[in-house]
């Protein structure tokens, strides 16, 4: 999927998953699960970027893909509610640095506002598989994922069974390095990734179906999610993910889905800021429900509209423009041994 050929019904599912996580973060208990569409995004993370590495040209191309992809939508998240919680007196300019980074979590830093947890695993995931990259191993990932699986199998079991070390599984070490709340979800977006290019072999239809069968552990941490609505829900999206991904859901693809699902990052991003800095502005009005819906929501959807057509294309336009020349030096550089994985 390059810019200009994008699989519309996925993009309409991140649209879905961006729509759920604003109305949590509106309505709060009336669309609790919405908070649930994070794991859709994160199920679409694991195949795009594995189909992501399988055509960039070298790691640095990747590095810069990525970079300008997540930096400067969040850069504008953080300078508005940097500011914002800053003037208030909410947070101090040592915070809103350090969250500047998007480093945070890995310095015991608090996000300035919710949304930005997420990401820490979405960085994770991409120091992983750009390691794996690296290590021409991408054409292995099958049997690299039912590894991964295997140990937070282990993990979770042992942790059930003795009734001990929910500790040891909640430290941020243990999550970056292993990732046993959410690498499942990455492992089945990669696996349809792999079904979708008619490269499904038996370790990959059983990577899928552990990584289904994972969320039956269900979800412990601060969202408590039992373990038999987590199974259903995730077998769901994994489910629509096929879907979208094999043209089999063109519902998804209305021009509404797919105009949300765009600008979807910039969305995620800037919904708590927009939040945060009208509901100041409105006051008590602000708590009134027709304020959601005439106000909130617009205004979040019509930033993130803004954003991501003068902020994260332009940007994303100019790295493409730097990676362009490097890769017509190496496409001219003559091979000395077949390259396998990295492609």
């Amino acid at each position: 999927m390059t810019a200009s050929r994008r699989l519309s019904a996925l993009d309409g599912l991140r649209g879905l998953a961006a729509l759920g996580v604003v109305a949590y973060h509106y309505v709060d208990r009336p669309a609790y699960y919405g908070l649930l569409g994070v794991e859709l995004f994160f199920v679409i993370s694991g195949f795009v970027i594995l189909m992501t590495l399988e055509r960039v040209k070298s790691l640095t191309e990747f590095v810069i893909g990525r970079a300008a992809r997540l930096y400067p939508a969040y850069w504008l998240s953080i300078g508005v509610a940097g500011l914002f919680l800053w003037v208030t007196d909410q947070t101090t300019g040592r915070t809103i640095l350090i969250n500047a980074t998007m480093l945070q979590a890995f310095l015991y830093a608090p996000n300035i506002v919710s949304p930005y947890w997420s990401l820490a695993y979405e960085l994770v995931f991409y120091a992983t598989m750009a390691v794996i990259f690296k290590i021409s191993q991408l054409q292995n990932i099958d049997a690299i994922s039912i590894a991964w699986l295997t140990l937070m199998i282990l993990l979770r079991g042992a942790i059930l069974l003795s009734g001990h070390g929910w500790g040891f599984y909640n430290d941020w070490m243990v999550q970056s390095l292993l990732m046993p709340q959410f690498g499942h979800l990455f492992i089945a977006g990669m696996m349809l990734y792999r079904i979708r290019t008619g490269r499904a072999k038996k370790l990959t239809c059983l990577a899928l179906i552990l990584a289904v069968f994972y969320s039956l552990f269900g979800r412990p941490d601060w969202a408590h999610i039992s373990p038999t609505l987590y199974f259903l829900v995730n077998a769901a999206f994994i489910t629509a993910v096929w879907a979208a991904s094999s043209d089999r859901a063109s519902l998804l693809a209305t021009p509404l889905l797919v105009g949300v699902g765009v600008c979807s990052y910039s969305l995620y991003l800037l919904h708590v800021p927009v939040k945060l800095v009208l509901s100041h502005l409105f006051g008590q009005l602000s708590g009134q429900p027709w304020f959601v819906i005439a106000v909130l929501f617009p205004a979040a959807i019509g930033t993130a509209v803004v954003s991501r057509r003068y902020i994260e294309q332009p940007v994303q336009l100019w790295a493409r423009k730097m990676i362009t020349p490097a890769r017509m030096v190496d496409e001219r550089r003559p091979s000395i041994t077949p390259t396998t994985g990295g492609r």
